[in-house]
């Protein structure tokens, strides 16, 4: 059979081209056979010489490509292609030279057009494996550019496929957003209805950039080939659903566009609840609970169908490679979310099943968010049915363990359940009492996400414990001071910091915590108590948030030395409370605790230098507002102690601007961290690559405040260097960075650094510099708002009469220019009058800035300035003789304008 479709393509190549798609999907699995490998591979050759010339001057390479792929083992190929293989380096021998040659005749092919489709989707799975690397080749452009120009709508294209490889190449290099997105537009345009649940593949994807990006090409897909089809529904229902807003939206757009209905199937979200990435699987938890909402006599069906998912995804085996374990975290994503549409009759089922299966779940993830929702549901519905709960709970608290590891993982949660009912019972219950012994109990687990839900479960319940409050209180301390076992002693801090959160702030000093916790730290003979002491501190300043703030400010001396502690476990619990510490800190406490960290950057002592520094680089966990404000101070120092004399606290500054980095949000910024460090260490070395970089990547996230930290000073640098090369890429980026940040505001702590220096760069003796540095000036304007350069325009005006040199007039001249058109046509129309009055002054120097302005009005302004045509070319007439160059210069750009508007003059 093999031979006789290679003898149809010699005998009839122009018939057999017409059916190169459906033949090769014979003939190729067929060159994996240990038996007929050998033929199959010379019947797609022979295909492949079928292709339309020139293409099919690399049928050797194309089918042996092919053989590659289906194989996978490109030793397997080479005594089929001994020529082809000679030609190579015999002992390298690498894949990407086959391919390389491919591109080539592509490229070739493709010169005086695309290609038959045929042949298009002959190759396109050799182009499809080039893209579907995992990082940027040599091949990407080129492969890109030929798919390009391969979207007609009306040609039978592997579309699907095509949507699929462009979503990878978005997804792995977002930098090919700008080509890869008008791609996907156009692909949508000739989908068949059969391909519209393929195409929505892209709605899947972890990045918000990738699916927001598919959702707009869908946008394009005519209506006609939209059908009401239940994969198609499942996917925009779930995209509706999405965490990111922007996607959402977007979704339910198309949604009513395209008119769809909430379907009783749910079998697409139940798969949708194990998938690979995070954000599809919270999607699909809303998705059900909001199609429940609209179906609630489906509940039930639905908690059936759950239950029995997490059994199955439980299965035999589990100790050996847990590795369903994400469709069990998508379970319990699902009962967190549905917890707002259950009824009092599913309370009972639910619990059940949660104390029965779920709080037993071998994954510690699973478990923790089982107990959440579990939580969650009874903060929903508890009040109403305490009755109904209550008795479930104490059953199981008081039967006897058959198994005794399962039997503690089991009661954990449900103490932490009885705790989250205790709250709804009247603050006189007897209950209540037993419940906080048991919740006291359970915080010696050695696990976080118990810990935090049991401490959010006491506060409620010290209402009734009011009585008992100062021995409560001295029982976490003296636990937290004085345990052997870490997880008890942290346990006891989340204790603490709930009890106190439910006796109120004034607990801290009504019962002596906050000076237990100074002397905690201040003693120097039992590191478990200075460990304890600031576990406490974490814990408090987590569960408090604000109002611990002026505890935070009197302790901040003792934070620093324990920094510097000998004991490692000290060292750690100081960076994770001093992060807990930023995090919740205000403005106001900013300001308080900047300026003594930075004095002690001061100190001749390294050991609190080294500890200004580490607090100094856990300020990167502030909110983003206090971040904002507080970055631009910290990172210039930050970058000073880099050269500082000692070691330690030039590590430690090392690992400060790590941190900031570690915050970083904008992924393009993120990825280039390591390169931008290296910039910040070594400035002289790394400046000129970070800037080239930076201006190689294409942006289509905006950038945020930690981003803007570590480029500034970069960017300041290489305003300063010599180098022309270096200045002029400088600029730009000053340009750029307005238009790209988050909130525009996040600029104005740089403008000060940056304009200085941008202003320089205007007044460079190389024209080039000078019309680069014009234009981010502009760009600024643009971005920021006039408002925030209110002695911008005066500056320009003033260096336009400069007597030092026609340079700066000239720099002053362009930037104004650019300055103008960015102000709008009102200020232009306010200040041209005065620009034409000097245009005739009696100072040479005055004449010739105001007449060097019209060399780039034209070109800044266009058509707005064509308005004011026949007002300024008297008074360019009316200039001295003496400024015959100027003249000739802007008198040729104005004509060149009137001939581009196509108006006689």
């Amino acid at each position: 059979m093999l031979d006789a479709l290679g003898e149809l393509a010699i005998a009839n190549p122009v018939f057999t081209h017409g059916q190169l798609p459906h033949l090769v999907n014979y003939i190729e699995p067929l060159l994996s056979s240990p038996i007929v490998s050998d033929a199959a591979f010379c019947a797609m050759l022979r295909l492949a010489r079928c292709t339309a010339p020139p293409l099919c001057n690399w049928a050797t390479e194309i089918a042996a490509a092919i053989h590659v792929m289906s194989v996978e083992d490109f030793e397997a190929v080479l005594d089929l292609m001994p020529v082809l293989i000679m030609e190579e380096d015999s002992k390298k021998r690498p894949p990407s030279g086959l391919f390389e040659k491919i591109v080539t005749g592509l490229t070739a092919a493709c010169r005086m057009g695309p290609l038959p489709a045929d042949s298009f989707t002959f190759v396109f799975p050799i182009m499809e494996r080039i893209l579907l690397s995992s990082k940027k080749t040599s091949l990407h452009d080129d492969v890109l550019q030929i798919l390009s120009m391969h979207m007609d709508p009306i040609l039978p294209l592997p579309r699907p496929r095509m949507l699929s490889v462009l979503y990878h190449v978005l997804s792995t290099i977002p930098a090919y957003h700008p080509s890869v997105g008008p791609m996907l537009n156009e692909l949508c345009l000739g989908l068949k209805r059969d391909d519209l649940a393929q195409a929505l593949i892209g709605v899947y994807a972890k990045e918000v950039h990738v699916r927001l990006a598919c959702l707009t090409a869908i946008k394009c897909v005519p209506s006609h080939s939209v059908q009401r089809d239940l994969q198609v529904s499942t996917s925009l229902w779930i995209a509706v659903h999405d965490p990111e807003k922007a996607v959402a939206e977007l979704a339910e757009e198309l949604w009513d566009r395209f008119g769809f209905d909430v379907c009783a199937d749910y079998s697409g979200i139940f798969d949708a609840l194990s998938h690979k990435n995070h954000n599809v699987r919270a999607a699909a938890a809303e998705a059900l609970t909001a199609a429940l909402d609209e179906n609630p006599d489906k509940i039930q069906d639905t908690l059936s169908t759950l239950f029995s998912l997490y059994i199955q995804d439980l299965g035999p085996g589990v100790e050996f490679g847990d590795t369903n374990w994400l469709g069990r975290q998508g379970i319990a994503l699902a009962l967190h979310s549905v917890a707002d549409v259950l009824g009092s009759k599913d309370l009972p089922v639910v619990m059940t099943f949660l104390i029965s299966r779920a709080l037993a779940d071998p994954n510690l993830d699973v478990r923790g968010r089982m107990i959440n929702a579990g939580i969650l549901i009874i903060d929903k519905h508890g009040k109403e049915n305490v009755p109904l709960l209550f008795p479930i709970f104490e059953s199981y608290l008081n039967k006897r363990a058959s198994n005794e590891e399962t039997y503690d993982l089991v009661r954990e949660g449900v103490v932490i359940f009885t705790g989250a009912l205790a709250k709804h019972l009247s603050k006189d219950d007897p209950k209540v009492h037993s419940v906080v012994e048991k919740l006291l109990d359970v915080l010696n687990t050695p696990s976080e996400a118990v810990q935090r839900a049991v401490s959010d479960c006491l506060s409620p319940l010290m209402v009734s414990k009011q009585e008992e409050a100062q021995s409560l209180v001295s029982r976490l301390l003296d636990r937290m001071m004085k345990c052997e076992k870490y997880g008890e002693r942290r346990g006891a801090a989340f204790g603490l910091a709930g009890v106190v959160k439910g006796f109120r702030i004034t607990s801290l000093k009504k019962y002596g915590i906050a000076a237990t916790l100074q002397q905690g730290l201040e003693d120097r003979a039992s590191a478990k108590s200075r460990e304890g002491a600031l576990l406490g501190f974490e814990c408090l300043c987590e569960k408090l948030g604000r109002l611990f703030e002026p505890y935070v400010i009197k302790m901040l001396p003792l934070l620093l030395v324990s920094f510097s502690d000998q004991v490692l476990a000290v060292r750690e619990a100081a960076e994770c409370a001093a992060r807990a510490m930023m995090s919740q800190l205000t403005g106001h406490g900013v300001k308080l605790v900047l300026p003594s960290l930075l004095k002690g950057l001061e100190d001749k002592a390294w050991r609190t230098k080294q500890s200004s520094v580490q607090l100094l680089g856990a300020m990167a966990y502030c909110a983003p507002q206090q971040l904002s404000q507080c970055l631009p101070k910290i990172v210039p120092k930050l970058t000073e102690v880099l050269t500082d004399t000692h070691p330690k606290v030039q590590a430690a500054g090392q690992t400060a601007l790590q941190q900031v980095g570690s915050v970083i949000k904008n992924p393009e910024i993120n990825a280039l961290v390591p390169i931008l460090l290296s910039a910040l260490t070594d400035p002289n070395d790394h400046t000129k690559h970070s800037l080239d970089i930076l201006l190689q990547t294409t942006f289509i996230n905006s950038i945020d405040a930690p981003s803007l930290a570590l480029l500034v000073p970069i960017v300041h640098r290489g305003l300063r260097e010599r180098g022309v090369d270096t200045k002029k890429k400088a600029a730009q980026i000053v340009g750029n960075m307005s238009s790209l940040v988050t909130e525009p505001m996040d600029m104005i702590p740089y403008i000060g650094l940056l304009l200085p220096e941008v202003k320089k760069v205007l007044v460079d003796p190389i024209p080039e510099v000078r019309g680069v540095a014009a234009r981010a000036l502009g760009s600024l304007i643009v971005g920021m708002g006039e408002q925030i350069f209110p002695d911008l325009v005066p500056w320009l005006l003033e260096t336009l009469k400069s007597d030092n040199s026609n340079v700066e007039r000239s720099g002053a001249a362009q930037g104004l220019s650019e300055v103008l058109a960015a102000l709008g046509k009102d200020y232009f129309d306010q200040i041209l009058p005065d620009i034409i009055r000097n245009c005739s002054h009696q100072k040479a120097s005055v004449r010739d800035g105001h007449l060097t302005l019209f060399r780039y009005l034209p070109r800044s302004m266009g058509a707005i300035f064509q308005n004011h045509l026949q007002a300024v070319l008297p008074a360019i007439l009316d200039g001295k003789i003496v400024e015959l160059r100027c003249l000739m210069i802007c008198s040729y750009d104005i004509d060149s304008l009137i001939t581009t508007l196509g108006r006689p003059c």
